[in-house]
């Protein structure tokens, strides 16, 4: 076949043929074209130049293939996708040129030279030899046949597009979609899960990330083993080298370099892993680069995001594993401080028994009736115990609310008798402290089934804090029975409660220091009350406002018992039920208590305590001492107290009603009338802290509950032998100078103690310390020490002076 074809005569040269500016024009005009099976230019058929002359001016890249050798003649556009290819390709046979991917493209090529039709081809993979190495590429692309004059196919017509680009790109999109699938939550080790998953969704995009692993420091792993903590173990692979094996498990951290070695992958990448909250990376992302292509920005830009999601996914992790850890802590504290309260809650019990039977059976009258004092001890000391068992069954009822085992025992009630006589329990703490109680309680139309305890209980516990926490005015009672549920009320015109403290009330353990007479407890009754209360199917609910009082209202199912069911009759009062410790711990006003008819010598006590039991014991302790003893419930009434009549001696509570201890010594410590008045403070805060705290603040002796009355007895019979010794002395011309004012009024100490008392009594350094040692019970080692050295000097007559 003569592939130029005819026309001699209109010949055309190569400088008109390929005429036009460019690189490739210019070598297409250079090329030696009658070394080709085309033969010279000027030989060439119309229709193949007619085909070029089509192909040159395109800004599409163009190949024409032509003849039966396909020859290459193609445009300026065309180069870029040749390569190294280029020149070499211009008038080079097609098979020659792509040798590598003629197994995919010559088949097409010779359908079309045989007369098929047109074809067209998208998103082609083919690897291509163009920059040294054989590249992942992909094209769309379509071959045309181009006609003779005698309609036979001469040649190809080759229009071509690179779409490499977008199909990497959305291949590596797809990827991080994945990446972005994987959960950081459940199983038993959400860390390593997470990068296991990681792992495989990289090793799914084998063309991009041939090879995948994923190291974690052992402190984060926090896994078994005896490697440094520091030292990179490996959580997850994807990709393996011929022999099946990935290598190495671990890395030494003094030795962070490529850990991979396989045949396919030549190029690997360390990314570090870096997550919030630690200084250094907690591992390295190992990323195999493709063989295939180029680590170019695009490459680059894929590798960073891949690094950046699976740092999110393993901080992510560490926190929900945090979190999981920190929930499992709590839980277990919280399941910790159950058994605590079952336990001592039962520990509690035998002794409560044993101390409350006898004191049960020294409260019963008999023939030969006890003095007035110590009945009135035997009954504050069963209050005290009843009480103590109330809080021992409030805590066995809490912790059995927490472990979910507060279930109720229903039974026929008659619920209204039962709420009236749980009231009628407070009508003498309320005449006492001037409030009115008043009951309004529906009787309904028959017993009901519910558990008369947990009822007996709420009751209970709402009255009594209403009662505590009511200065003047009233509190109300009241019990609706409707179709379908109970509904009890208990209003207040007490101090009420502030807005941020109404929905913590009913939390365990919170206390609102509402300020009132006889505050206290541990927070356990409000809450207690809303744990029965959802036991029993209901809820409880609260309105209240500071000055206004509050009103708290439960509501429970009412489920009427069956027909002809009359409320059994229970051996069990009330009072055994549940105690009514806090029931009479009211007294009718914080004024001082009258005292006995006192001589000009006796020494003066002050008693500040808002506990009556305690406030009674206490002067009762005091008195039988001969000291006259006034007693009061708050430190406003012992401020008017001494500004009336000064005492000798303070004995106060720290914790009070209203200003506290501690404000109240500050207050006479800033008076010059009492800023030399013994005060001595009383609680219950254990612990060598807390007395330095309290003797910091100006006290001149910390006691602590649960104290020795001899103890108590000694420690203020001492300080008021120094108050004595000090304003006596001071008023003494004699010994009345600058430096033993400044001694006295900042606090004797031991060593001046004993000097001034051998001044006052006139006697020996021996006899002045034990003296001083009888009142202290001889408990301070320290004392003794230093009053042996004090001694010493004394008898050696070098500390005369």
């Amino acid at each position: 076949m003569d592939v130029t074809g005819s026309g001699f005569g209109n010949s055309w040269p190569a400088e008109r043929l390929f005429a036009g500016p460019g690189e490739t024009r210019e070598r297409l005009r250079r090329t030696d074209w009658a070394a080709t099976p085309l033969g010279p230019v000027e030989t060439w058929s119309v229709e193949l130049r007619a085909a070029v002359r089509t192909v040159l001016p395109s800004e599409v890249p163009m190949l024409l293939w032509w003849g039966p050798e396909l020859v290459q003649i193609f445009n300026e556009a065309y180069t870029r996708v040749l390569g190294a290819k280029y020149p070499a390709a211009i008038g080079e046979p097609g098979a020659q040129c792509w040798a590598e991917i003629w197994d995919e493209v010559g088949p097409l090529a010779e359908q079309v030279m045989a007369g098929g039709a047109s074809t067209y081809t998208e998103n082609q993979p083919l690897y291509m030899l163009r920059h040294g190495y054989l590249e992942e590429t992909y094209w769309t692309f379509s071959y045309s046949p181009v006609q003779d004059e005698d309609g036979n196919v001469a040649g190809v017509f080759v229009a071509t597009t690179d779409v490499t680009a977008s199909v990497l790109g959305e291949r590596r999109l797809e990827t991080l979609r994945q990446l972005g699938t994987v959960s950081t939550a459940g199983g038993d080790d959400p860390l390593v899960d997470a990068c296991r998953a990681v792992v495989r969704v990289l090793g799914a995009s084998g063309q991009d990330v041939p090879l995948a692993a994923i190291y974690l420091r052992r402190e984060v792993v926090g896994g078994p083993g005896d490697d440094a903590a520091e030292d990179l173990v490996l959580v997850g692979a994807a990709g393996v080298d011929d022999d099946g094996e990935f290598r190495p498990a671990r890395i030494p951290a003094t030795d962070v370099t490529q850990p991979v070695a396989t045949k396919a992958v030549t190029e690997v990448r360390l990314c570090p892993l870096i997550v919030t909250g630690h200084a250094e990376p907690v591992g390295v992302l190992v990323l195999g680069i493709s063989p295939y292509r180029a680590f170019d920005d695009a490459y680059r830009g894929f590798a960073e995001l891949v690094t950046a999601k699976v740092s999110t996914l393993i901080s992510d992790a560490l926190a929900y594993e945090f979190e999981r850890d920190r929930a499992a802590a709590l839980a277990e504290l919280d399941a910790a401080k159950t058994r605590f309260f079952q336990n001592v809650s039962h520990e509690f019990r035998t002794p409560l028994t044993l101390l409350l039977g006898p004191l049960e059976t020294l409260r019963e009258p008999t023939g030969d009736e006890s003095p007035a004092d110590q009945r009135d001890a035997i009954a504050a000391a069963y209050r005290a115990a009843v009480r103590l068992q109330q809080l021992v069954d409030d805590l066995l009822d809490l912790s059995k609310a927490e472990a979910g085992q507060l279930r109720p025992r229903a039974e026929p009630t008659d619920v209204g008798r039962l709420t009236a006589d749980c009231v009628s329990m407070f009508d003498s703490a309320a005449v006492q402290a001037g409030l009115a109680l008043r009951a309004d309680i529906d009787e309904g139309s028959g017993p009901v089934e519910l558990d008369r305890e947990m009822w007996v209980k709420i009751v209970l516990n709402l009255v009594s804090n209403a009662v505590k926490y009511t200065r003047s005015g009233s509190v109300s009672v009241a019990l609706r029975q409707d179709a379908d549920r109970l509904v009890l009320s208990v209003t207040d015109t007490g101090v009420g409660i502030p807005a941020e403290e109404r929905e913590r009330v009913f939390h365990r353990f919170h206390r609102v220091e509402a300020g009132g007479p006889g505050s206290g407890g541990v927070g356990i009754g409000l809450s207690l009350v809303a744990d029965l209360a959802a036991a029993l199917g209901g809820s409880v609910d609260l309105d209240s406002a500071p000055g206004r009082g509050s009103t708290f209202t439960v509501r429970v199912p009412r489920i009427p018992a069956p027909d002809g069911v009359t409320p059994r009759t229970h051996d069990r009062p009330i009072g055994a039920m549940t105690s009514s410790g806090d029931v009479d711990q009211r007294e009718p006003s914080a004024e001082a208590a009258a005292s006995h008819a006192s001589g000009a010598d006796r020494r003066r006590i002050l008693v500040v305590e808002d506990h009556p039991d305690l406030r009674a014991y206490l002067t009762r302790l005091l008195r039988a001492q001969g000291w006259d003893v006034d007693a009061v419930a708050d430190a406003e009434s012992a401020l008017k107290y001494v500004a009336a009549r000064t005492p000798h001696l303070v004995l106060s509570d720290i914790m009070l009603p209203g200003r506290d201890g501690i404000d109240f010594l500050r207050e006479l410590r800033s008076e010059q009338s009492t800023a030399r008045l013994p005060v001595i403070l009383l609680t219950a805060r254990a612990g060598t802290e807390s007395t330095i705290d309290g003797l910091n603040h100006g006290a001149d002796d910390y006691i602590v509950k649960p104290f020795q009355p001899s103890e108590l007895v000694a420690r203020v019979r001492v300080h008021l032998e120094m108050s004595w010794l000090r304003e006596t002395l001071v008023t003494d011309s004699e010994l009345e100078t600058e430096q033993l004012r400044k001694a006295l009024d900042t606090r004797t100490t031991l060593s001046q103690a004993v000097g001034l008392t051998m001044a006052a009594f006139q006697c020996d350094a021996d006899t002045a310390f034990d003296k001083l040692a009888s009142y202290s019970q001889n408990r301070n080692v320290k004392l003794r020490e230093i009053a042996a050295e004090v001694v010493a000097n004394f008898t050696a007559g070098t500390d005369r002076e």
